[in-house]
């Protein structure tokens, strides 16, 4: 719930290796009217507010997908019920994220996805030291490329990327916008992705269109299906979708070291496919004197998938607001939440 979204933080391998070194629908559709200072509570009945003797009000960063904004507003209800601390909302989009982590203005974001952002952690975490990794968030996650599984029942072929070498395979995928080549499509334009790069160096016959936000993917998604018309896409697992529709991930090129130092370079040479993330939390490195309750409930925090799927299903399936989406959850899960605070 994710993605990235330059591909959503270079990749798993080049995390662990620079270390060492994962897209629900679009947040900022859903987030309206919930921000810092509101007044979410937790299962404890009590009104946020952050005064009295509370610690230092904090700044959380929702990137542009469900499962960013469902993780943000779920600490924000259980942090401003418990530990009498304002925690403020900020729509951004990944790269901006590492620039407010470094200088203070963000003090955490609760879902990263390694696969794009190796290069930061390599500047922010382990070079400057202005950023810290504050633990595994829980989901494992991965990015691809993904058609309706009927697709695959009609046309076998269309399984691995090079049944889209074929012209006429690949116009099965085309659109007005497309013309004579298949349409790949892409979600939100500010997504890490190494898709149009992977069009190009495969030299495949396909057109990169960005649909616009996750929520143009999830309708594109829907009205395919509705209409029996295949569409290729970028999307990912976990995300609350895949156990609504039928779609079966496309095999691309298996990652190489190659694949990965393009990736690190920013070259434009990557060819293969995404890795598997393991998703992360990152925090301004002042954060824990700052506010050091805060800094060990982010630390402490987790989500399953299936969690955090459920969450998401409330904002994107059911309209709910993230807030609204987090509190539902929150109030029906005091044991989960309640490890976070020990």
């Amino acid at each position: 719930m994710r993605t990235s979204r330059t591909a959503r933080a270079l990749f798993a391998g080049v995390a662990i290796a620079s270390l060492l070194a994962a897209c629900g629908d679009d947040s900022s559709e859903g987030s309206e009217g919930t921000s810092g200072g509101s007044e979410t509570t937790a299962a404890t009945g009590e009104t946020s507010g952050g005064g009295g003797g509370g610690g230092e009000a904090i700044t959380l960063a929702v990137n542009p997908w469900t499962g960013s904004a469902v993780n943000a507003y779920v600490a924000q209800a259980v942090i401003e019920a418990n530990l009498d601390t304002t925690v403020e909302i900020i729509d951004i989009d990944e790269n901006a994220t590492w620039v407010g982590l470094d200088d203070g203005s963000i003090d955490a974001v609760l879902e990263v996805w390694p696969s794009g952002h190796a290069a930061d952690y390599e500047t922010y975490i382990t070079g400057k030291g202005s950023v810290v990794d504050i633990g595994k968030l829980g989901p494992s996650a991965k990015i691809g490329w993904y058609v309706p599984t009927f697709v695959i029942d009609e046309h076998p072929e269309l399984a691995t990327w090079e049944g889209f070498k074929d012209p006429e395979l690949a116009k099965l995928f085309a659109t007005a916008e497309s013309g004579d080549l298949g349409q790949f499509t892409m979600g939100d334009p500010s997504y890490v992705t190494f898709d149009e790069q992977i069009i190009a160096n495969l030299e495949l016959p396909l057109k990169y269109v960005v649909a616009g936000s996750e929520a143009a993917l999830l309708t594109a998604i829907d009205k395919a299906i509705a209409d029996k018309q295949p569409i290729l896409l970028q999307f990912w697992k976990p995300h609350w979708k895949q156990l609504e529709v039928d779609l079966t991930e496309v095999k691309l090129p298996d990652v190489t070291d190659e694949c990965l130092a393009s990736a690190a370079a920013g070259d434009g040479g990557y060819a293969c496919d995404y890795a598997v993330d393991e998703l992360y939390k990152a925090a301004n490195a002042g954060l824990e004197e700052k506010n050091a309750a805060v800094f060990n409930l982010l630390s402490k925090l987790t989500l399953t998938t299936e969690q955090q799927s459920e969450i998401a299903g409330y904002v994107d399936r059911d309209g709910m607001t993230p807030a609204d989406a987090a509190k539902k959850w929150v109030d029906a899960n005091t044991d989960v939440w309640q490890a976070w605070l020990g």
